[in-house]
Parts: structure tokens; C-alpha cells; sequence
């Protein structure tokens, strides 16, 4: 063979050695250069929808009941793209979540009505452009998930935490789980879950063993807007955390609200009363009309009548129940609670669930914890 045949020979092994050479390094480079796509994170919604959530959660909006509030106590506010029209519409005083941060999302675009009853606006969310969608499931109830998911090119995920009223801290703690996930506020929901289940354990300590336990009642409980005296509601949160029945208990076994005739008060003539300060002035009113009526109850005769602050305003204000806990556990047991000052310890309340001292503008807005007697006087 020539020297010019074999030049040729070398030359196209050379061009073949090559060619390998680069195609073993373009497929090594895809096989470990490449960044691996990052697993979805799932969670499992009240609704026991399994919801892949987007990798990236930077914008938020949550709508229904308690949904805000929940994104309040998780210290998530910087996500918040939008808020219901209710939640400003309404003021602030009232719900503790508002009134720690109200001012915070005042100015931020409209992304539906809110209220009970009102269903969600996919067009104004669409127009905000969330990641997610935290959804109240009594939303849920009335507008599929699905549905508002694929309508606003959003991911959504369904709470709750129990009854409106209510305070189930399992429900509070799955809810804060699952968006302490959503939000990469694990940690955060874990403290929180943390310092509510020290109070009750605390409570517990208090109370379980108590061997004389008063007659209660609890009245003029804040329900869709302004109630009577009469109204009131059986296993009532903050008296359960005391381990302590209401008269009201003989009259109802369903938890929640319950319509009390008067004569079924004056019956059971409990020892002493609570009134919901959040219908303070419509019992006042009522009074006025006639007194008579209101002092033949021993409690009234015997000044032993306390105000209470209103925690069911677009479902339950957690902290503030706790808070009423303790005051109405002074007021009860006072040789179990004498190293409790009820002021301090709302706002120690407060502070744990919105980084916020709320007792000073619950005093404001409503009396405070305080004997109403004053108020009313008899004889």
C-alpha cells in the first residue's frame, strides 16, 4: 500500500476516534451533568384530595373562612397577592389575625366578595396570578376545587379546622401542617402546634380534678351578627379547656350554637354569668327595657356577671379563645389561676400565634376582661 493510502487510513480512523470521543462525552454530560428534575411535594387536602404542589410558592391568596387567618398565624403575609373584599370591607377590630396585620394587606387587589355564603371570583383571582390557592372547604362545598383550579391555571388546597365556633386543635394542627408544607412554614406550624398543646395540657393540670365546679352560663354568644342574651352555645370551647359543663349542656348534646328560652335560665339560676362583649350593648339595651326580668337570675342579684372577648368572627379566633380560657378560669377556679394575670396571658397569646401585644385593643374595642355589674344593677 502506498504512503498516501495509509495517510488516507490514519486520517479516518482518527476523524472516527473522534467522532466516538465526542458522542461519549455529549451522553456522559447528559447522563451526569444534567440537573435532576426535583420531585413534587404532595400533600392531601381536608377534601383527601392528593394536590402536587407547585416547586416554587411565591404568590398566594386564600379565601373563605379562616383561610387568611391561618396564613396570618404561619407568618406568611409577604406571600399574599390579594385578599377578599370582606376582609377590609369589614374593618379590622374583631378578628385577631386583622388586627395584627390588617394594615399590611389594606391595599392589596380584590380577588372576590368573601363572606359565608359568597363563592369565589375565579376572574379577579386569575387576574392576580397565584401559585396557590388556600380554599375554605365551606368554599369547597359550593365550588368544586377542581373546577376554580383549572379556571384559574392555579393550584388549590382545601382547609379547615373545625367548626365554626369550635375549637378542634387536632383540625388546627392538620391544617397547619398541611400549609406549613405548602408555604415552607413547617417549623413554624410545629411551634405553634407545639405552644397550643402546652395550654391545654396546662389547663388540664388546672382543672381536671376539680371536685365543685359553679353553675355557668354563657350568654349573648356571637353568631351571624348580633345575638340576645339567650343565645348561647352548648359545649362551649373555652369552658371544655376547663373541664366545666354550661346549663345549656342539659339542653343540647350537639356542639354549637343553642337558642335558650329564658325560662330555662331563670330555672337553673346558674351562679355565674358570662356575656360575649361582642353583644354587650344589645343585652344592655334589653335590660333597660326590663330589669326586673334580668334580676330575678341569682347571678345578676349577686353581681357576679364577667364580659368575655368575642372569638367567632369568620370562624374561630384560636388565640382568643385560649385567652377567654384563662380569664374565665381565674373568674371560676381563682385558687387554681392565682399566679395568672388574664391580660398577660392574652397577649403571651397573642404574641405565639401573630408576633403581635392585642389585649390593649381588645380593651379598646370591646371592655376587656372585666365584672360587668356596674352595668347592671339590681335592686
Amino acid at each position: 500500500m502506498s504512503s498516501k493510502g495509509l495517510t488516507k487510513i490514519r486520517a479516518a480512523l482518527l476523524i472516527s476516534v473522534i467522532v466516538v470521543a465526542a458522542a461519549l462525552s455529549y451522553f456522559a454530560a447528559k447522563i451526569y451533568i444534567s440537573p435532576a428534575k426535583t420531585p413534587e411535594t404532595y400533600v392531601e387536602d381536608i377534601s383527601g384530595r392528593k394536590v402536587a404542589l407547585p416547586q416554587k410558592i411565591s404568590r398566594i391568596v386564600a379565601i373563605g373562612p379562616g383561610m387568611l387567618r391561618l396564613v396570618c398565624y404561619l407568618n406568611a403575609t409577604d406571600l399574599l397577592v390579594g385578599v377578599e373584599g370582606s376582609e377590609t370591607g369589614w374593618g379590622f377590630t374583631g378578628r385577631d389575625y386583622a388586627m395584627a396585620y390588617g394594615e399590611s394587606f389594606r391595599d392589596l387587589p380584590v380577588i372576590g366578595p368573601g363572606g359565608p355564603g359568597k363563592p369565589p371570583a375565579p376572574e379577579l383571582i386569575l387576574a392576580v396570578k397565584p401559585d396557590l390557592i388556600i380554599m375554605s372547604r365551606t368554599y369547597a362545598d359550593m365550588y368544586g376545587p377542581d373546577r376554580l383550579q383549572t379556571e384559574t391555571n392555579s393550584t388549590v388546597v382545601v382547609l379547615d379546622y373545625g367548626p365554626a365556633g369550635s375549637l378542634d386543635v387536632e383540625g388546627l394542627a392538620n391544617a397547619l401542617r398541611t400549609l406549613g408544607t405548602a408555604l415552607n412554614r413547617k417549623e413554624r406550624a410545629e411551634k405553634i402546634i407545639k405552644f397550643v398543646e402546652g395550654l391545654r395540657e396546662d389547663l388540664k393540670a388546672r382543672t381536671e380534678n376539680v371536685t365543685s365546679r359553679p353553675k355557668v352560663y354563657v350568654g349573648a354568644v356571637s353568631y351571624k351578627g348580633g345575638q340576645p342574651f339567650t343565645t348561647t352555645q352548648a359545649s362551649f370551647p373555652p369552658l371544655q379547656l376547663l373541664y366545666t359543663p354550661t346549663i345549656a349542656d342539659k339542653y343540647s348534646n350537639k356542639t354549637g350554637v343553642y337558642f335558650m328560652d329564658f325560662e330555662a335560665i331563670l330555672k337553673e339560676q346558674p351562679e355565674i354569668v358570662f356575656i360575649d362583649e361582642g353583644n354587650l350593648n344589645t343585652v344592655k339595651q334589653d335590660f333597660d327595657k326590663d330589669p326586673g326580668k334580668y334580676c330575678q337570675l341569682t347571678a345578676f342579684q349577686s353581681r357576679k356577671l364577667y364580659g368575655i372577648l368575642p372569638y367567632n368572627y369568620y370562624h374561630t379566633n384560636i388565640a382568643v379563645a385560649l385567652a377567654d380560657a384563662y380569664y374565665m378560669g381565674k373568674v371560676l377556679y381563682p385558687d387554681r389561676f392565682g399566679d395568672v394575670n388574664p391580660e398577660l396571658k392574652a397577649d403571651e397569646i397573642f404574641q405565639a400565634f401573630l408576633g403581635r401585644s392585642l389585649c390593649k385593643q381588645y380593651e379598646e374595642a370591646y371592655g376587656g376582661f372585666k365584672n360587668l355589674s356596674d352595668m347592671f344593677k339590681c335592686g
